[in-house]
């Protein structure tokens, strides 16, 4: 017997449960005929070769019947496994896809976080920039301001050794005045003694 492909696995159990009851009835009308035929046996001995020709193919019929039985019971049980097995493998995908769904939605959260990082990062360093343009301008102004001074000190430093050795001269005076009070006050103070 052949099978549909297209048709459900639901349709095909429903096709041979019916298929099985038909054949079951047949084989139970047959089985009648067979009874009413060996009744009538006995009483049509002439017919009886005929008869008993006809009662072995029936056997071969039912026998036929029975074996096509148990061929699409047996692949009636194949379905029910298969529908089984596509449930199990139907569960495992759903797991699968949640799990990927869930995976998906982790990722999203991790790429917003690093876009807003990334925002941060370049907000500040744009803001560095900045600070290294006024830092710069800042350090080129102390720059000039040091050459200005260093121009200047180069204009003065004449006029400022000459005040100097001026100081200096000043300072060896008055360290010898001071000295020589220092001396008068001790002379005084020891004379008063």
């Amino acid at each position: 017997m052949e099978i549909d492909e297209t048709v459900t696995p639901q349709e095909t159990d429903a096709e041979l449960y019916n298929e099985i009851k038909d054949l079951i009835r047949a084989v139970a009308r047959l089985k009648e005929t067979k009874t009413a035929l060996e009744n009538e046996a006995a009483a049509l001995r002439n017919d009886m070769d005929a008869l008993n020709s006809e009662l072995k193919g029936m056997d071969v019929v039912i026998a036929a019947t029975e074996s096509e039985i148990q061929s699409s019971e047996y692949r009636s049980k194949g379905f029910l496994d298969s529908i089984e097995r596509l449930l199990q493998t139907k569960e495992r995908l759903i797991d699968d896809i949640n799990g990927m769904q869930f995976s998906v939605k982790g990722i999203t959260g991790d790429v917003n976080n690093c876009l807003t990082l990334k925002s941060h990062l370049e907000q500040e360093l744009t803001d560095i920039s900045k600070e290294k343009i006024l830092v710069m301008n800042k350090l080129k102004g102390m720059e000039d301001g040091v050459k200005e001074i260093a121009r200047k000190k180069a204009e003065k430093l004449p006029h400022l050794k000459t005040f100097d050795v001026v100081l200096k001269s000043i300072h060896n005076e008055l360290k010898a005045i001071e000295n020589r009070m220092d001396v008068s006050l001790k002379f005084v103070q020891h004379s008063q003694y």
